[in-house]
Order: structure tokens, then C-alpha cells, then sequence
């Protein structure tokens, strides 16, 4: 009975989604569905005792697909989502249970090895196709404690030449060793051409330089960087790096060529800062008396609106709807004044947003948006748009005009809008986040949009700048340039790709180069840093070299290859450890103490009068520690209502009772089987290691 009912379900599902699919052209039928479901309910061994059922049918581009979903209304059975082509090929895999428990750090209950196994395994059995063309992705990153999966991640492999636009993300879940969760994003029908008659690495490289190359590039510290580092003299540093579009070198040609579609876009995203203050009497300090200062030359906002009409020939149909000021990120003393107007006459897509100086009234951006026809054709080409582009900013920013050069970028003719970027030029050298943006409409020759980005300050001086030649070792050795397959959309046919084979620079480490020592860079300007996972030579006589293997393999640990367990534990380091074990992907070494201390600082896990990098570190104290981290700090100082567990209770400060009470209960402490917990007793880095395990995970 159970059996006709699903059937009866599946059918119904059939006639309710099958009609739009045809409306595509396509031979969907009650069968195709019908096939696809059972081959999913085989491959998955999907039971029948699943009581819900949905499916969708979704066709994009000539492309059929379905979505299956399985639910159990008595939440005895997970949920299963399944997503798949017309062939039943598995695009996406998902299972859960509705309600799942709170999650709580716990180690996993079988290795990486055993997981990955399991993974490839799965893999295997549902496309086997695909599974012959796949290459994992090794990863140095420790595993988050709060993570319930291992993920492993594959790319395309073809004759041993990655096509990294094809891949395989897996979950394997650390408990149970069962597949969590899969997704394919695979392309079947490509066409890859051979390996043959191509170029040799070393032209490749030739090629590279000379039509490609690396340039001296003034880059902006990524904005998180630079709220944190803001009494740094300059918001830039200089690389070696390279600018606007990306490109490698064809294998066969030996000609450059755009690896990505994707063209420089800056865009303005200034945000208001909030401002505020606590306590004290109600003063003005220097402090705040410099930022009030700031905002002295202010224009009045009906100033602004004229000046925006007159700078783009705004009519008395379009109506002020909303203005703002903001601050800037780039400058601090500036600010902007946007507004927003809307045509009253037409629908409310006809709109124009500008931005000004609000000091000067100097034009920052703007943007036209208005309806144009789909159909409708563009009156100018790309070259004399460019043209049209060029005499605007003579027009706007006469004084910059031989301060920037325009960056090619791919875009073809017969185009409705063209986006041109120009890029800021100090001294020969780019200054990469600096650029004035145009954009045209082409279907009414009319600039539809625009936008300056100037920093104001002091670049960093350009003294000591390593050879050009010495970039390029750095690029080339530690980097790297290999071959690869890459997709080229088609000019000839619409939502086609053309593979071809080039030598590109890898993506597995930032393509910046310290200008003055050649170090790679991380996108701050910091030396870039991998995170791998400790691995010591030094613990095999430890009683605690199983939790402290563990603790690595979560990314808790030191990186200079030694643990040294029968040391005696200095502060800092502890609280190293304890940093880490909440911050497993942070990049900071032991050597960037200033940060842990100041983070453990805010988070009120160690106070003002405590900080004592080299003192070493007792049991009450890391108890203290630890019981801070857990948010229990209140609760371990209430007076009175702890009870004596320790036959040496007396010998732990009277501060710290709660906090040894708490750690013991918790186990994160112990006794010597004698009744004594030796609160004095100065740790071993060994027993750090051991409190940290059962914090995370007792």
C-alpha cells in the first residue's frame, strides 16, 4: 500500500511540473522524471518509509533540471535534497535532519585519511565519469573545532592539466564518516584541445614578461588593515603586482590573452560613521575638537543640489528625493554629499544619484539609470566612445588628465553601455585603487556614469626598490607559472565556451611582491603567511603527545617545529595557546603577542595588572585563564558558596576558589589522586597542552 502511494505521489509531482519544461523545448516526460527518481532512490538507497516528497523541474539555456526532496514528517529519517540533470547525473547531494542539536566542539571519531577514503569512494559510485578526472586540492588548514565535516575539494584534471572551473566540493562528517553534503560544477560537453605543438615553459615565461609583466603598483592596505593600523604614516605600499585585467599566455600562440571577462569596477561605498561617547563630563577634547574641525567648510545641502543640476543638466522634472553625508574612507578630513533624484514625469526607474565633495563641490560620481529598449541599438562604437570619454575628463578634471592612462579592457563593439577605467599614475607608478570610471550609453551617446577615487596623502618613499628582474624570481620560483586549461566565452556562438591552453600564474599564494625585499605579500602588505598545521619532533616521551597532536591538528600549536613538553610554560605562551584554540585560522604566530594580548584583554580573559609575558604559569592561575574564556567569570567570583574539594584549599588564593572549583568540576583540572590539587604547582608546557584539550573538548 505504502509502495502505490508513492507512486501515486511521484506521478502527481510529474503532471504538476512537466508542462513548463516542455514550454522549453524540451522532451521531458513523466518517464525521464520517473527514471530519475528511481535511479536516485537506488544510488542513495533512499527508503521507502519517507512519507514526503517534492520534486521540481527547472530548464535554463536548452538545460533540464530536477530537484527531488525527501522528508520524514515523524523527523525519525534525514532529509535528503537531491539535485540532477535530464541524464540523472548528480549535481548536488544534501543530508540532514531537520532538528539538529546544539553543536559542541568534539573530535572527530575518525581520521582525514579514513574521510577522504569515504569521499572518493562515493564519488566513484555515482559518477564514475567524473571521478576519473579529478584531482584533490590539498589543504594545510586545521580544522575549525566547531567544524561537524571534513571538506575536500577537487578540480577538472584533464591529460594532468587542471581546468580549476570544474570542481567537486564534499562534507564528510567527522562522526560518522557518512557523505554530508555534495556539489558538482561540472561541464560535460567541453571540447579540450591536446597538448601539442605549444610553447615550453621558459618561452611562456619569456612571453609573460614581455607582453604581460609585472608593474610597480602603489596598492591600498585592505580597509580592515588600516581602521586597525590608523596612525600608519601611508594607507599604501609598494609591490610588484599586475594591473587591470587578468591575463596569461596562449600555449600555442605564445600571445597574451584575458583570462577573465571580469574588468577593473570601482565603485564608491562610503559609509556614514557613527560617533559617539560614554561617561565623563560633558568637555570637548583635543581629540574631538580636531574631527568637529573637520567638518568646518561644509556646504549647505540646497548649495549641493544647485551645483549638481548645473554639473548634469538636471531639469525641474526630476525632484530631490534624498541626500546624504558621508565621511570618506580614503581621506579623512573629506566629505560627500549624495543625493538622489527621480523623475516625477516618468516611472520610477528613471532616476539620477550624484556625489560632490561637500567642501568644494567638486564632482566624485554619479549615475544615470534609466529604461533602455532591449532591442535597441547603439549609435556609436567602442573607439568613439572612448573618444567621448576622453574629452569629458578634460572637461571634469582638466588638472588629471596626464595623471592617468586608460586600461584596455575586453569588451567588444555594438555594445549598449561601455564602462572605461583610467588608472592614477605617481611618478611611473600605479596607484591601484585610485582611478576615475566613465561609463556610456551608447544607444543615447550620453555618459551615464562616473566616478573619481583620489587618496590626498603621502605615498611611501620608493628608495631601495629591488630590480624588476628580482620580482620576476620571486614570481616565477615561488609563485609560479604552469599550464592550464582555461574557457573563453565564444565570440561565434552566445553561451558557448572555447577551451584553450595557457600557462597562467597560480592562485594558491597572493600575486603581490614586496618591492623592497621581494617577499610575497598578503593583501595588507603583511609577508603572506601559510597556515599549516604543527608537526613536532620533540613529544614522542610525553604523556600528553596525543592531545597535543590533536590540538595541531585543530591548528593550536607553535610554529617553530619544537613543543619542548617538559619546559616549564611561560605566560605568553599560554595564552598563545588559549588564543589559538578560539582562533584556529588566524594567521598570527606566537611572535605577534601584541595582538593576542590586546584581544585577550578585551575580552576580559586577562586584566591590566596580570600581563606578565615571562612569569611562569601556576594551576590556579590557568585555571583562572580558561574559566575567563568559557564566560563564567561572574559565576567563579560569587563569595561563599563554593565548598572546600581540596584537602590544600587553603594554599589557593581566596579570588580563585570559584575558578579552581569551576575547572575541576568541569575536569579541565585534576588532583594527584591524593586529595591535593597543588594549585602552585607551575605547569609544564605538556599539562598546558592537556587543560587546553579537555577545555575544547572534555
Amino acid at each position: 500500500m505504502k509502495n502505490t502511494l508513492i507512486f501515486v505521489l511521484i506521478c502527481s509531482m510529474v503532471f504538476s511540473f512537466i508542462v513548463p519544461s516542455r514550454a522549453y523545448g524540451q522532451e521531458t516526460s513523466e518517464k525521464i522524471l520517473e527514471s530519475v527518481i528511481l535511479k536516485m532512490k537506488e544510488l542513495f538507497d533512499i527508503s521507502n518509509d519517507y512519507d514526503g516528497f517534492v520534486s521540481q523541474v527547472n530548464s535554463y539555456d536548452n538545460e533540464v533540471n530536477f530537484f527531488l526532496k525527501w522528508t520524514d514528517s515523524k523527523v525519525k529519517l534525514p532529509n535528503i535534497n537531491i539535485q540532477t540533470d535530464s541524464k540523472g547525473n548528480v549535481i548536488s547531494f544534501e543530508k540532514y535532519f531537520r532538528y539538529e542539536k546544539e553543536s559542541t566542539p568534539k573530535l572527530p571519531s575518525i581520521s582525514k585519511d579514513e574521510a577522504l577514503k569515504s569521499a572518493l569512494e562515493f564519488i566513484e559510485k555515482i559518477d564514475p565519469i567524473i571521478f576519473k578526472e579529478i584531482k584533490l586540492i590539498p589543504s594545510t588548514d586545521p580544522i575549525n573545532t566547531w567544524d561537524k565535516n571534513y571538506n575536500f575539494y577537487f578540480i577538472r584534471v584533464v591529460g594532468d592539466i587542471p581546468y580549476s572551473e570544474n570542481t567537486i566540493s564534499i562534507d564528510v562528517n567527522i562522526e560518522t564518516g557518512n557523505i554530508s553534503s555534495y556539489y558538482a560544477e561540472w561541464e560535460r560537453a567541453l571540447e579540450f584541445p591536446k597538448a601539442e605543438n605549444i610553447i615550453s615553459s621558459e618561452s611562456a615565461k619569456e612571453a609573460y614578461i614581455k607582453d604581460i609583466g609585472l608593474k610597480l603598483i602603489y596598492k591600498n592596505r585592505n580597509r580592515y588593515s588600516r581602521l586597525l593600523d590608523a596612525d600608519k604614516d601611508s594607507k599604501y605600499y609598494l609591490a610588484y603586482s599586475y594591473i587591470g585585467e587578468e591575463k596569461g599566455i596562449d600555449a600555442v600562440t605564445g600571445k597574451p590573452i584575458i583570462l577573465s571577462n571580469y574588468g577593473i569596477y570601482r565603485a564608491m561605498n562610503e559609509k556614514a560613521m557613527d560617533m559617539g561617547g560614554e561617561g565623563g563630563e560633558p568637555i570637548i577634547t583635543p581629540e574631538e575638537q580636531g574631527e568637529i574641525d573637520k567638518l568646518s567648510g561644509i556646504k549647505d545641502v540646497k548649495e549641493a543640489e544647485k551645483k549638481a543640476r548645473e554639473i548634469l543638466k538636471i531639469d525641474n522634472t526630476y525632484k530631490l528625493q534624498n541626500h546624504n553625508l558621508y565621511s570618506s574612507h580614503e581621506n579623512s578630513d573629506d566629505f560627500f554629499y549624495r543625493l538622489g533624484f527621480l523623475n516625477a514625469n516618468k516611472d520610477k526607474n528613471d532616476n539620477i544619484n550624484i556625489s560632490l565633495d561637500a567642501k568644494t563641490l567638486d564632482l566624485i560620481s554619479f549615475y544615470k539609470n534609466r529604461n533602455i529598449d532591449a532591442n535597441a541599438k547603439p549609435i556609436i562604437k567602442k573607439s568613439e566612445a572612448l573618444e567621448i570619454v576622453k574629452d569629458y575628463i578634460k572637461k571634469i578634471n582638466p588638472e588629471k588628465v596626464d595623471e592617468v592612462e586608460y586600461m584596455e579592457n575586453s569588451v567588444d563593439d555594438d555594445q549598449q553601455y561601455y564602462n572605461f577605467n583610467f588608472i592614477r599614475k605617481v611618478d611611473e607608478i600605479y596607484v591601484e585603487s585610485d582611478s576615475i570610471s566613465i561609463g556610456i550609453d551608447a544607444v543615447n551617446k550620453d555618459i551615464s556614469s562616473y566616478n573619481i577615487s583620489w587618496y590626498k596623502g603621502e605615498f611611501p618613499p620608493k628608495e631601495n626598490i629591488i630590480s624588476i628582474d628580482k620580482a620576476y624570481e620571486t614570481l616565477f620560483d615561488k609563485i609560479g607559472l604552469g599550464l592550464n586549461y582555461t574557457s573563453i566565452s565564444s565570440k561565434d556562438r552566445e553561451n558557448e565556451k572555447a577551451i584553450k591552453l595557457v600557462y597562467s600564474i597560480s592562485k594558491d599564494k597572493p600575486r603581490i611582491i614586496d618591492a623592497h625585499t621581494g617577499d610575497i605579500l598578503d593583501n595588507s602588505g603583511a609577508p603572506y603567511k601559510e597556515i599549516k598545521i604543527p608537526n613536532y619532533d620533540d613529544i614522542l616521551d610525553s604523556y600528553a603527545k596525543d592531545k597535543i597532536n590533536a590540538l595541531a591538528e585543530y591548528g593550536i600549536g607553535f610554529s617553530n617545529g619544537k613543543f619542548k613538553p617538559k619546559d616549564k610554560i611561560k605566560q605568553k605562551d599560554f595564552l598563545y595557546l588559549l588564543w589559538k584554540s578560539t582562533n584556529p585560522y588566524r594567521t598570527e604566530t606566537e611572535a605577534d603577542l601584541d595582538i593576542v594580548y590586546e584581544e585577550l584583554a578585551r575580552q576580559n580573559i586577562i586584566k591590566e595588572d596580570e600581563k606578565n609575558q615571562e612569569r611562569i604559569v601556576t594551576k590556579e592561575e590557568a585555571a583562572k585563564f580558561i574559566v575567563r574564556a568559557m564566560k563564567y567569570e561572574k559565576l567563579a567570583e560569587i563569595p561563599n558558596i563554593y565548598k572546600e574539594l581540596f584537602k590544600d584549599g587553603n594554599d589557593i588564593e581566596e579570588d580563585l576558589k570559584g575558578y579552581m572549583n569551576i575547572a575541576y568540576g568541569l575536569k579541565i583540572i585534576s588532583g594527584d589522586g591524593t586529595g591535593y590539587i597543588k594549585p602552585k604547582y607551575e605547569l609544564k608546557r605538556e599539562d598546558a597542552a592537556n587543560m587546553i584539550f579537555e577545555f575544547l573538548f572534555n
